[in-house]
């Protein structure tokens, strides 16, 4: 069983997927047409963002939960263990396998790297999230606001199966209508309870109406606003790095159920 706390165990972590990104840089710089390869940059991007990933999940959940988060329980820290045991010992050996042998453009061992990196990032925010949950549901509940007297189409939305893979989100009293993906719609609230998607966007779903900006969203249950990124005009001509605009909503609303709602609240 591990003894150390998560608090300690995340900067471990971070710093052997530095570890990676450093040593595979150094590999592809070896010849200039491994450095320039689209395969080698991309796996170069990935191995470089992993370590961000992970601090910002344990970050989010830090921020949410205090001190207890940063002692985690036994389960948390047995998994964290056992992915940076694969990132310090596997990954680091399939980098180094053949490091010297300049005939390769690309590594040897390129989609075992890429796959268990990737592996062990998912399962490291899984582990996290589901230490959240965990944790979050074993504190006492607060006492829970009251919620804002509503109109408008509050809880109008209703969702339809557009394909298999996609729900379609339509409310015809505004006109509002969106489809997501049905394993992007993942909503946690502040108690680390999974939300029904359909109840949780039927929060934001309409722009506010009494602001005179196109980017303003109101919550119906707290009344607090949501402003998207100054310029951009709701989801229409939003531009994320995904290419899906229509999620920038989707990922406020997430972010705001988890900071600010418990599941009570909603029944």
């Amino acid at each position: 069983m591990s003894g150390l706390e998560i608090v300690a165990l995340i900067p471990a972590i971070v710093s052997a997927f530095g570890t990676i990104s450093v040593e595979y840089r150094a590999w592809r710089k070896q010849r200039e047409d491994r450095r320039n390869k689209d395969k080698n940059l991309a796996l170069q991007k990935r191995l470089a963002g992993n370590g961000e990933t992970v601090q910002n999940e344990y970050d989010e959940d830090l921020r949410l939960l205090g001190p207890a988060f940063q002692r985690g329980d036994s389960i948390g820290r047995e998994s964290l263990m056992h992915h940076l045991i694969i990132l310090q010992s596997s990954v680091i050996s399939l980098l180094r396998d053949r490091q010297n042998d300049i005939s390769y453009m690309s590594h040897p061992n390129h989609d075992s790297i890429n796959k268990t990196t990737k592996s062990a990032r998912d399962g490291i925010v899984s582990s996290l999230s589901d230490q959240y949950q965990r944790l979050a549901q074993a504190r006492p509940i607060a006492r829970l606001p009251s919620p804002a007297s509503v109109s408008n189409c509050f809880n109008t939305p209703t969702r339809t199966t557009a394909n298999t893979n996609f729900y379609r989100y339509r409310c015809d009293e505004c006109g509002w209508g969106e489809t997501y993906s049905k394993s992007s719609v993942r909503v946690v609230t502040k108690d680390g309870q999974l939300l029904d998607p359909l109840v949780a966007i039927a929060l934001f779903h309409h722009r506010e109406p009494l602001k005179a900006e196109k980017n303003v969203f109101r919550c119906y249950l707290c009344e607090e606003t949501i402003s998207l990124p100054t310029g951009l005009k709701g989801f229409w001509s939003v531009t994320l790095e995904s290419g899906s605009e229509r999620y920038v909503l989707l990922e406020e609303l997430q972010k705001h159920v988890r900071r600010n709602h418990y599941f009570e609240e909603f029944s």
